[in-house]
């Protein structure tokens, strides 16, 4: 039989075919010539059966030495859940001067051994102070109380307003390893626009407005006026947050009812996710947009450099819009009344 590959593990059954053999007083190099074992490995085998009675390698059934023990371990964890943003460094040193007797380890064992607790390196999120204080949880009680009791019932439409500038774009790219992915874009990012847009469970996106300058209360106003027109005498119930322009959003609404938002609880308005999906949209349609508008460009078409990037960012708006589907609104609008009961239980919720 030919011999095993240098790197290959002898079976249990193979092991106990020798000391069988052994035991039994006959001649084991026999067996070893016929399975294709070394002699030398043949010899350590039945030296591991005359020491410990069998012929499973101790050594193998313990698995690798933990240098870290289940103290060291969960003092870590602590560590972790109470300062998230510690470096393995850090953690180390603390370990080592909280039990200076213990065998140190080097940075690496740490964060193996994290690794092995399911605790892995994540990008940190900032989260407001008072996202979760008891005000806040209050005011999502009251909001969820309404909705369950009279909201549900109504058609509900919900506005906001986002503002976005001409160098919105992919963030990420592909190119050969060890080349950066570069994108040419002009010498300034140029103006913004903004948004202001309002969806219904029923319709989608039933009215928008696009403006090159910032959102006064003036133009909000006038955006309530017209929204007000196209809900004409519907038992509609306008939904929007606290934003210094609604403040006086109720003078334009005189014939529907206007509802504010609890403080720090984007999760209840579904018209954030839908701008989420908008962005992305136009992210693609300016994508390769921004390298041509140049001075040249704008000079073609007898406009100033800052009309025509205008122009521009106008028209991928406008083509960007009819992702808004019905179908999407009501995809977020059900994602959004999940956390009502959340809301009603004042639970924390950091999205």
């Amino acid at each position: 039989m030919p011999r095993r590959c240098r790197n290959a593990r002898i079976s249990e059954k193979d092991k106990q075919r020798v000391s069988d053999k052994y035991e039994a007083n006959e001649d084991f190099l026999i067996t070893v010539a016929d399975l294709g074992i070394k002699r030398t490995t043949a010899y350590g085998i039945i030296q591991n059966y005359q020491n410990t009675g069998h012929v499973h390698d101790s050594r193998h059934r313990a698995g690798r030495h933990r240098k870290l023990d289940d103290e060291s371990l969960d003092f870590l964890v602590m560590m972790i859940e109470a300062v998230p943003t510690i470096t393995i460094k850090e953690l180390n040193e603390t370990l080592r001067d909280t039990w200076p007797r213990k065998q140190p380890v080097c940075d690496s064992t740490v964060a193996r051994a994290l690794d092995g607790a399911l605790i892995t390196l994540k990008k940190c999120e900032n989260v407001p102070q008072n996202r979760n204080s008891p005000p806040v949880k209050d005011a999502r009680v009251e909001y969820a109380h309404y909705m369950y009791e009279r909201g549900l019932k109504k058609h509900r439409v919900y506005v906001d307003e986002t503002g976005y500038n001409l160098y919105t774009k992919c963030t990420y790219g592909r190119a050969s390893r060890a080349e950066r992915v570069v994108r040419t874009v002009g010498g300034q990012r140029g103006g913004n626009i903004t948004l202001i847009a309002a969806i219904s469970d029923v319709g989608g996106l039933i009215y928008h407005e696009i403006h090159v300058r910032s959102v006064t209360q003036e133009i909000f106003n006038d955006f309530l006026t017209y929204l007000g027109v196209i809900l004409d005498d519907e038992d509609a119930v306008v939904n929007m947050d606290n934003a210094p322009c609604h403040r006086h959003a109720a003078q334009s609404m005189t014939n529907h009812e206007v509802r504010y938002l609890p403080p720090h609880s984007p999760f209840l308005n579904p018209i954030e996710n839908c701008f989420g999906v908008l962005k992305a949209t136009l992210k693609h349609l300016l994508n390769n947009t921004a390298g041509g508008c140049d001075t040249a460009a704008a000079r073609r078409v007898g406009q100033t450099l800052r009309a025509y990037r205008e122009d521009k960012l106008r028209g991928a708006m406008e083509e960007a819009l009819i992702v808004i589907t019905p179908q999407l609104t009501q995809a977020n609008y059900v994602h959004s009344n999940r956390y009502l009961m959340k809301c009603l239980h004042k639970e924390d919720i950091r999205e």
